[in-house]
């Protein structure tokens, strides 16, 4: 029985948000070598990034608000843990209802919904969407 607590704090650990801390090592290193070129990372909510498991594979994944440098459209980028792929929401690609600029987005936040970690995103007291994971690709609900 000592090993389930140990397991649920670090599971708990990588699922929370993270106020005034900096991604991790790992993503931004990614974020340096393959997007660094194209995007930037910025800081318009807090927190700026999350950690999840936002694609089911059991490793934790990165989301990252970004903007894409030649025309300041702004995004989210969320860096897979496992294979390092990268998936661009927004940020001049065009995303569900949110359409290819996110600026307007004045609040996200992180789901704990089953097995999945889901993406809140939300302009206040106007809109709000789910991005998820649905097996093959994100979606926006």
């Amino acid at each position: 029985m000592k090993i389930l607590p140990a397991v649920f704090l670090q599971a708990l650990a990588c699922l929370t948000m993270h106020d005034g801390e900096e991604p991790p090592a790992w993503a931004m290193k990614v974020l340096n070598e393959r997007l660094s070129t194209r995007y930037e990372l910025v800081q318009r909510l807090e927190p700026s990034f999350y950690v999840g498991d936002f694609n089911n594979d059991g490793k934790s994944d990165v989301a990252l608000q970004i903007k894409e440098k030649t025309t300041a459209k702004v995004g989210i980028a969320i860096i897979e843990g496992g294979e390092r792929k990268i998936k661009i929401i927004g940020a001049g690609k065009s995303f569900g209802n949110g359409g290819d600029d996110f600026s307007w987005m004045d609040a996200w936040s992180i789901r704990h919904s089953g097995k999945v970690d889901r993406l809140f995103v939300a302009k206040s007291e106007a809109a709000s969407a789910v991005i998820y994971w649905d097996g093959s690709k994100y979606e926006w609900q």
